[in-house]
């Protein structure tokens, strides 16, 4: 799909008004776009629109978009052991380590930092846990993110308690900015996001190590920015 055929798709959607979120919870906002645009759901590290990635917010809310997880081989330390030496009880009971990283130790502990060898999850006991390769990590950046269709939408609980969405803005944001990628995780523009837990059979559901960003600084990630609704 080209920019041409995104622009009248955008228009399209956004005239339906508002639409009843397809997926209950966070994730029903992109998903329902996603359906809307006809893409199927998938962890691909490539972008929906080939050369452009979709991502969706709700006006109002300034929390957090992942721009995209990687977690192959990036762990120096075992992720069972790392969620049983330093995690802890969840809600549902279950022994859990879900948390944000930043430059300044959380309260688990972990604390970033970005290294001439890559970028390192360390704890504060002086175990490095984590480690990306900052080339890699860059390439992977470019290569899912170097354009961004960035949509908003307003939201609203219908008659049945259902969020509904009406995607009423849309900006196409391009030349993603890899000269500055790793200084916005020095200096905790973008943060990382460890959500696993240990399951009854004793393995490790890992949902992903996301690198992730407030709204407000989508621009310093991109050179150029046009409106399309």
């Amino acid at each position: 799909m080209n920019i041409d055929e995104i622009t009248e798709k955008l228009s399209v959607i956004n005239q339906m008004g508002y639409v009843v979120s397809m997926r209950k919870g966070d994730t029903g906002i992109g998903y329902t776009l996603e359906t809307l645009f006809g893409i199927e759901e998938n962890n691909f590290k490539t972008p929906d629109f080939g050369q452009i990635e979709l991502k969706s917010r709700r006006k109002g809310r300034n929390t957090r978009i992942t721009m995209f997880t990687f977690n192959k081989d990036v762990w120096i330390v075992d992720k069972k052991e790392v969620i049983e030496r330093y995690g802890y009880l969840d809600n549902k009971n279950r022994q859990a380590l879900k948390c944000v990283v930043s430059s300044k130790p959380n309260n688990q502990g972990f604390y970033l930092r970005v290294e001439r060898e890559g970028v390192r999850i360390y704890h504060t006991e002086g175990q490095l846990t984590t480690e990306w390769n900052r080339n890699y990590l860059v390439e992977t950046f470019i290569k899912k993110m170097s354009n961004l269709l960035l949509v908003n939408a307003a939201t609203r609980k219908n008659s049945d308690k259902n969020e509904e969405f009406w995607y009423n803005e849309a900006f196409l944001l391009t030349q993603a900015n890899a000269e500055n990628f790793l200084d916005f995780i020095r200096n905790d523009i973008i943060i990382i996001d460890l959500r696993m837990h240990i399951k009854e059979n004793g393995s490790v559901r890992n949902r992903g190590i996301g690198f992730r960003i407030h709204p407000k600084d989508w621009n310093s990630c991109y050179d150029k920015q046009v409106r399309l609704i």
